[in-house]
C-alpha cells in the first residue's frame, strides 16, 4: 500500500507545540531544520543558532492523508499560523538508504562531495569525496563547510601541509578532503561526540585514506594525543568555543601555520578575530556565504 507524506513548514517558535499536537495523528513524524531559512535568535545546547523555520513531515496511509493535512492546518491556525500543508505519495523504502541517496552532490572545485549510495561521473581534475554524513554534521551542503573548503583549496595552491588537526571533525569532510588533495599529510581528527568519531572513521575507509589518519574523542585539547605541533587546523565549530580555544591554538600551531575557522555568523566574526589576534594570529583571508563567515588565520 502506498504511503503519503504530509509536509508542513512552521516557525521555530511553535514547532514543539505543533509536533506534540500531531503525535496521535500520523504513523510517524519527522522534524528537520530548514537549512535555507535564516537563523533565529535562539541557540541550541551546543551554541549553534537554531533555524527560524522547521519542516514537519507526517508519514501516513493513503486513507489518512487528507485527515492529517486538515488536522495539521487546523493546529497551525490555533497556534496563530496560516499554513497550507502539502501531500505527496512516497514508496515504502529503506529510509537510511533514502537519506544517503537523497544527499545532494556538492561541487566545490576540485571536490565532488556525494554519498556512497549515489552514482556520479567524475570528470578530469575532479576529486570525489564519499561522505555519508547521516548522524554527523558535514555533508558539504552547509555554507560553513563550503567556506572552509574554498579557503583550503586556495591555501593548498601555495602550501604543502604535513600535520593537520581537524577540531570538531563531524563527518570528517574537511580533513578527508585535505588528505585526498595532499595525500602525504597526517591527520588528527577530534570531536566531542562518539558518533562523529565513528562516522569519520567510516568515511576515511570509504575514501581509502585511513593511513596516518587518527580519530579520537576529546573536548578540545584535553586528550594528550592532541598535544602536537600542527601546520594546519580546521575548526568548523562555534564562535564561543573558537574563542576559548585561541590560547591552546597558540600553543599547538606552528609559526607560519594556519587555522581555518567557521561556524560563526558574520556578526560574530570580529570578536573571534580579536581573540586570535590577541594570541598572535593575523587574518590571512576570509569569505562569507549566506551570512556565515569562514576565516583563515596565520600564526606569526
Amino acid at each position: 500500500m502506498a504511503k503519503y507524506l504530509v509536509r508542513c513548514v512552521v516557525p521555530y517558535s511553535i514547532v514543539e507545540n505543533f509536533q506534540k499536537a500531531l503525535e496521535n495523528v500520523a504513523e510517524s513524524i519527522m522534524v528537520f531544520e530548514d537549512v535555507d531559512a535564516p537563523p533565529s535568535d535562539e541557540m541550541d545546547e551546543n551554541g549553534f543558532p537554531i533555524a527560524s523555520l522547521f519542516q514537519v513531515d507526517m508519514l501516513c496511509e493513503d486513507v489518512d492523508a487528507l485527515k492529517c493535512k486538515a488536522h495539521a492546518e487546523s493546529i497551525a491556525s490555533l497556534l496563530g499560523l496560516e499554513m497550507t500543508a502539502s501531500v505527496e505519495e512516497v514508496e515504502n523504502t529503506n529510509w537510511l538508504l533514502a537519506c544517503h541517496q537523497g544527499q545532494p552532490e556538492v561541487h566545490i572545485h576540485p571536490f565532488v562531495i556525494h554519498s556512497s549510495e549515489s552514482s556520479i561521473v567524475v570528470n578530469a581534475g575532479q576529486i570525489p569525496l564519499k561522505i555519508n554524513a547521516a548522524t554527523a554534521f558535514g555533508s558539504g551542503e552547509h555554507p560553513t563547510t563550503q567556506g572552509c573548503l574554498k579557503l583550503f583549496v586556495k591555501l593548498a595552491k601555495k602550501h604543502s601541509f604535513h600535520n593537520v588537526l581537524d577540531m570538531g571533525c563531524g563527518s570528517g569532510v574537511l580533513s578527508v578532503a585535505a588528505k585526498k588533495l595532499q595525500q602525504t599529510i597526517s591527520v588528527m581528527a577530534v570531536d566531542i561526540e562518539e558518533e562523529a568519531v565513528r562516522r569519520t572513521r567510516l568515511n576515511t575507509k570509504l575514501n581509502k585514506c585511513e593511513r596516518d589518519y587518527k580519530v579520537i574523542c576529546s573536548v578540545g585539547f584535553q586528550a594528550p594525543e592532541t598535544h602536537q605541533q600542527y601546520d594546519l587546523c580546521f575548526a568548523n565549530i562555534l564562535a564561543k568555543p573558537l574563542m576559548r580555544l585561541a590560547p591552546d591554538m597558540q600553543r599547538h600551531i606552528k609559526a607560519d601555520g594556519y587555522i581555518i575557522v567557521s561556524g560563526l555568523l558574520d556578526k560574530q566574526a570580529q570578536m573571534v578575530i580579536q581573540a586570535y589576534m590577541t594570541c598572535g594570529f593575523v587574518v590571512d583571508s576570509k569569505i562569507s556565504i549566506s551570512g556565515w563567515q569562514s576565516i583563515v588565520f596565520r600564526k606569526l
